[in-house]
């Protein structure tokens, strides 16, 4: 038991000690909604983060899978990279993006960089270099139903859907293209 040698200091204990407890009352919940948002960043982070591997592109009312078409789409440390190639036409078009990618709790938002876009022809080949939306970052809510997370572009009408190992994008509330995660077998 502590002896205090006078009254005074004991209530100037007990004030000290009342203020720390006070203090500590009031960041208590600072402290836990920071720990529960890192949290739920990681979880969301862990979902999206990967190299995505193109299964299949839904073109013209098909489903077209490799090797007539190919793609990756590698979403690692804050920086994107997509890499198309179509085989169907008459010709071969390939896509090679680079870009950024920002991320919280509530919106994953993407753009690109550098672009350039080849098509081959019987006649040639021609290059493009524009920029997908037109250099603007694209923003996507967030939302978590039960183990899917879906990401919703109003601007765009596109969704991305991950559920497990799969990445579905859809475009027009159709599904576009269908990505697995590597090393998912």
């Amino acid at each position: 038991m502590t002896r205090f040698p006078c009254n005074r200091a004991h209530q100037c204990f007990l004030s000290f000690f009342s203020a720390v407890v006070l203090i500590a009352l009031l960041i208590l919940p600072l402290a836990c909604a920071s720990f529960g948002q890192k949290r739920k960043l990681n979880e969301v982070k862990s979902k999206i983060e990967a190299t995505w591997i193109l299964e299949e592109w839904h073109t013209k009312g098909e489903a077209v899978r490799p090797p007539k078409v190919d793609g990756r789409f590698i979403i690692h440390d804050n920086a994107i990279e997509v890499v198309l190639i179509n085989r169907t036409g008459g010709g071969i078009w390939s896509y090679y993006g680079l870009g950024k990618y920002t991320l919280d709790t509530s919106t994953f938002s993407l753009g690109f960089d550098d672009v350039a876009m080849f098509t081959e022809s019987t006649s040639g080949a021609t290059v493009s270099r524009k920029l997908t939306w037109d250099g603007e970052m694209k923003s996507f809510v967030i939302r978590k139903e039960n183990s899917k997370l879906q990401m919703r572009c109003d601007d765009m009408d596109y969704d991305l859907i991950v559920d497990g190992d799969t990445l579905i994008l859809k475009q027009g509330g159709k599904i576009a293209r269908t990505y697995r995660r590597a090393g998912a077998e």
